[in-house]
């Protein structure tokens, strides 16, 4: 049995506007500078708490989780404004047909990414969804992985990882996994190389084909 480990952000929902929006009203609270939308592309994958320490020039603990608690106070407000790709429900259906198990694989708050499937009507389609915890714990895509592999059960040879930042691709290549850059998301294909994909992916409707070209290839 193949597993599918999905990251969520710039893979199977659209949601950079959601982030910019959130993000730049958190920067404006803290009297920080707005960021262009084209620099918030590369600040999408790693855990919140770094990504706001940048936004707002600290490295102080306190100052970033007030940081994250007002983010997330705005996040909640748009949570279920991030559409699911075009093509992505037809390719989640079809793995969940013959009997692929699928799970979500995301540095997001747990809570919100859950919500977020379950509002997407994807629920039945996942086995598990994985995130990470309030306090940022699993944020970290690789301690994430290794959570989710010896929780599960999973054996590298028969797993996945699908993303579309260099954070996907180094977590799915330390544990072994088949890794799969998908280039709608936030990443471009160079980045996504770097980074260990064996392959990048331009649609999501060339996932089924990849997919198992893929395991047969590096397994």
């Amino acid at each position: 049995m193949i597993n599918i480990l999905w990251d969520l952000d710039g893979t199977l929902i659209d949601s950079m506007a959601v982030i910019a929006r959130c993000l730049n009203q958190t920067a404006d609270h803290f009297d920080c500078a707005p960021v262009p939308e084209a620099n918030i592309r590369a600040l999408i994958g790693p855990e919140l708490g770094l990504t706001l320490g940048q936004i707002l020039h600290t490295d102080d603990a306190l100052q970033i989780q007030v940081a994250k608690e007002f983010y997330r106070a705005c996040y909640r407000q748009c949570l279920h404004d991030s559409p699911v790709y075009p093509g992505m429900v037809e390719v989640l259906q079809h793995f969940n047909r013959i009997g692929v198990r699928q799970f979500v694989a995301t540095a997001k708050y747990q809570l919100y990414a859950e919500h977020i499937i379950a509002h997407a009507g994807l629920g039945p389609l996942f086995t598990g969804i994985y995130g990470s915890t309030e306090s940022g714990q699993y944020g970290d895509k690789k301690e994430l992985l290794a959570w989710l592999l010896a929780e599960e059960n999973l054996p590298a040879s028969k797993t996945v990882m699908i993303g579309d930042t260099r954070y996907d691709m180094a977590a799915g290549r330390q544990h072994n996994l088949t890794s799969l850059g998908v280039l709608w998301g936030y990443s471009d294909q160079s980045t996504l190389s770097a980074a260990g994909a064996h392959r990048c992916v331009a649609a999501p409707e060339d996932l089924v084909e990849v997919v198992k070209g893929s395991m047969t290839a590096f397994c």
